[in-house]
């Protein structure tokens, strides 16, 4: 059980992450020379085809480069999530706090 301070901390990082998720598509600038380069540094790391979790997942790009045979995306912001759904429907995305998931599935890669 949550006190009344986790809560409330709970609710700001989620108007936070929601807020980054609706001027995503606006921004231009530094992110994506580093979102290019850790994309190739996980592909050479991680197999295609494998099951693969990742936690924090955004708007799911990353998860798609890495081809997996089963992906599951968890991320805080519902706004990134229903982003994620969006623009990979052949995987699977989870609205939670890393925190506090609840997954019983195996993976290869997390």
């Amino acid at each position: 059980m949550m006190d009344t301070e986790q809560v409330n901390y709970q609710k700001a990082r989620m108007n936070h992450w929601n807020a980054v998720a609706r001027k995503m598509g606006t921004w231009s600038g530094f992110g994506g020379y580093y979102h290019r380069r850790i994309t190739e540094i996980f592909q050479f790391l991680v197999p295609a085809g494998q099951r693969v979790l990742d936690i924090g997942c955004g708007k799911g790009d990353l998860l798609a480069a890495l081809k997996p045979g089963y992906g599951v995306g968890v991320d805080f912001s519902s706004e990134m999530i229903q982003c994620a759904k969006e623009r990979h429907p052949d995987l699977r995305f989870i609205q939670a706090d890393a925190h506090c998931v609840d997954i019983t599935e195996t993976f290869d890669y997390i």
